[in-house]
């Protein structure tokens, strides 16, 4: 016998508009209005690359009139360009307001209330502490890898304005890791805040988005890509990147940011420590006549290959 459908004005059918309602408020904004969640991430990159720069400029020429009483735009601009405290201010504030605060308003978007922790893998796990300390063990080893990248990356040919960027900000940080009291100062800018943040951003957020769309394995190497590209530093692109997939990489194995977060500082912090015993590795720059340690390197290679396999078999098989 053929089944009848249940007309408007039935119990039946309020029963089923009420169901498919709730059905479509559990979930996200992404969804319910039809844009793919690698979409919205993409356009986010864009606007926070954007919003990161106006806010900085922003609470660096409110640094500059606050300690001077000149309004000249030329010497605003030259002092700017000087005061490294202002200017490592300015950067900070643009990473904790654009890369951490708005990100985690943006995955409002993404994921519903209740779940937005999750989404972003801002959590523990049961493989979390062992994961983190392989993390740790492989971005020291990994170090020549990086290096030997580096040198590769040296031969391609970039735009001589980003080349000149990017020696500049290299000068910069120099010049800054140079001064009294660098230590503490560089280690929280350059070492903590960017761990936290740009973790968030990339391994919490673009990760999870890309994930969402084109699957894990699409999502560690894209994101690890943007990673490196979003720091526009063309000339280092390749290790910027590779760093950027080992901690997409860490990050899906523990399925938290915790690891990542730990190996982003070890990183970072790590530099700045060591240029403050070694003042003379500030001066050494990649280029393609550079000698290299070869032998360290194959170790290295070798080492942070077998590391990455060994901590495949790391992952919890229930964490999702």
């Amino acid at each position: 016998m053929e089944k009848t459908q249940p007309q408007e004005n039935h119990p039946e059918y309020e029963e089923i508009r009420s169901s498919q309602s709730e059905s479509s408020l559990q979930l996200p904004w992404v969804e319910r209005n039809g844009f793919p969640h690698w979409v919205m991430a993409v356009v986010w990159v864009f606007v926070a690359l954007i919003a990161f720069n106006i806010v900085g400029a922003i609470v660096g020429v409110i640094g500059i009139l606050a300690t001077t009483d000149s309004v000249d735009p030329a010497l605003i601009a030259e002092q700017l360009s000087s005061n490294f405290d202002i200017l490592f201010l300015a950067n900070t504030s643009g990473q904790i307001l654009v890369m951490a605060l708005a990100t985690l308003l943006v995955v409002k978007l993404h994921a519903v209330k209740g779940r937005r922790k999750q989404f972003l893998r801002m959590q523990t796990s049961p493989n979390v502490w062992k994961i983190t300390g392989l993390a740790a063990l492989l971005f020291v080893i990994a170090q020549p890898t990086i290096l030997f990248l580096g040198w590769l990356n040296s031969f391609l040919p970039a735009p001589e304005f980003m080349a000149e960027m990017q020696e500049t900000m290299a000068e910069m940080i120099s010049s800054f890791l140079k001064t009294d009291n660098a230590l503490l100062l560089g280690v929280f800018h350059i070492g903590v805040v960017p761990a936290i943040c740009e973790e968030i951003m990339y391994r919490g957020y673009v990760m999870r988005a890309l994930e969402k769309s084109w699957g894990i394995t699409a999502a560690i190497l894209i994101s690890g890509f943007i990673f490196g590209a979003y720091h526009l530093q063309i000339t280092n692109l390749l290790p910027l990147a590779t760093l950027g997939i080992f901690m997409a990489y860490v990050t899906y194995l523990s399925d938290s940011l915790i690891p990542a977060i730990v190996a982003h500082f070890i990183n970072n912090g790590g530099q700045v420590i060591a240029s403050n015993f070694y003042p003379e590795m500030l001066d050494e720059q990649v280029s393609p006549d550079m000698e290299l340690p070869w032998l360290l390197i194959v170790l290295s290679v070798i080492l942070t290959s077998a590391l990455l396999y060994y901590m495949k078999s790391q992952k919890n098989p229930e964490q999702s």
